[in-house]
């Protein structure tokens, strides 16, 4: 589960998420192509906008595949031969796993533009794997609280504490995942580590969970969270910036805040496989995608809208386009940045499934 399954094709809302995985043909671009390069993505980087450029440059022609889900991803890899994809585009989290796995090759710093980056991404640590970098940041993005702006008074959203207020009751949508929403109740309750609390810490986090309960009007898929705040059953939902530009484009009175208590951050990244017989044209790949220019087209992707780490990128896109995004202003979104905390997975899962299942039957 993730973001992209927060945004797939509703009713009266943009078409957005991630394609299906399937073992179709692949998805075929530019015409006199020389060579070849195959990639294994994330809904946005499959889109001809995004790889035209590229194949045009290079005469290649780029054979990519989506996927929706890093398990789903992981599943892939494992399962082709040797050879058979030279790019690979996993959340922040999964690169150490896929490095364990000996799938992964190490990337020199030096070969990437990281000092056009967000100081987060220039040495991000979930990158980094035993002293060596085996990923570059592609596109990221962060969790607050999406609010109707006509029903929310922007004052009870700087703290996650608003989603308690008795004014609300009733109209708090949650997207059923437990990562995400767990992950910034307990930076609420000032986990600075929200993922790796002790059992105690745990035992309050699942106190304030259940808590939220009776405010809450829906738990519920992607298109069950979009369509009540399109429809304005529901006021607030803790969700990101792509899911605030999406409803803004339909015409509703949304915003993301920020609250002081941080959020967790969700990350991309591109790496190259280890058994690739490509790999100075995977690099050369990496390298067009982190590009302010390339940067601009996958912010603005037809699957979903998201900030990217080259802060240079305000150059290619059209204002509102930066508006929307918050990169019209990189030294605020530097302080964002500040107070947010990279998504990771627990080193246990379990419990963490059980309080959340235990909260959606309660």
């Amino acid at each position: 589960l993730s973001r992209r399954r927060f945004l797939q094709k509703v009713v009266g809302v943009t078409a957005v998420g991630a394609l299906p995985f399937v073992s179709a043909p692949w998805i075929r671009h530019a015409g006199a192509a020389t060579q070849s390069l195959n990639i294994l993505v994330w809904a946005g980087y499959e889109e001809e906008q995004v790889l035209k450029p590229f194949e045009e440059r290079y005469k290649v022609k780029v054979n990519a595949k989506t996927f929706n889900g890093d398990e789903q991803m992981f599943a892939a890899l494992t399962s082709s031969p040797p050879g058979t994809w030279d790019v690979v585009n996993p959340d922040a989290p999964f690169v150490e796993r896929l490095v364990r796995a000996g799938l992964l090759r190490p990337l020199n710093p030096a070969d990437y533009p990281l000092e056009d980056f967000f100081e987060r991404f220039q040495h991000f640590d979930q990158h980094w794997i035993d002293g060596k970098m085996y990923g570059v940041t592609s596109r990221w993005g962060f969790y607050g609280i999406v609010y109707n702006t006509e029903k929310v008074d922007p004052a009870d959203v700087q703290s996650y504490a608003g989603l308690w207020k008795k004014a609300y009751r009733g109209k708090v949508a949650i997207y059923d995942w437990y990562l995400p929403n767990m992950g910034c109740l307990s930076l609420y309750l000032g986990n600075k580590a929200p993922y790796d609390i002790d059992k105690a810490q745990f035992a309050k986090l699942t106190e304030t969970l259940m808590s939220l309960k009776p405010q809450v009007g829906l738990i519920g898929d992607n298109a069950a969270v979009i369509q009540a705040l399109a429809n304005q059953n529901a006021w607030l939902s803790i969700g990101g910036e792509w899911l605030e530009v999406l409803l803004i484009e339909q015409g509703h009175p949304i915003a993301l805040s920020s609250p002081q208590e941080g959020g967790v951050s969700w990350t991309e990244a591109l790496c190259i496989m280890k058994d690739s017989q490509k790999p100075d044209l995977a690099k050369k790949f990496i390298q067009y995608m982190v590009s302010p220019e390339a940067q601009a087209r996958l912010a603005w992707a037809k699957a979903f809208h998201a900030t990217v780490p080259n802060r240079k990128v305000l150059h290619y896109l059209k204002p509102e386009q930066a508006r929307l995004l918050r990169l019209d202003d990189p030294q605020k979104l530097e302080t964002i940045l500040k107070r947010i905390v990279p998504r990771k997975l627990p080193k246990d899962e379990r419990p963490w499934i059980r309080a959340w299942q235990r909260f959606k039957s309660a």
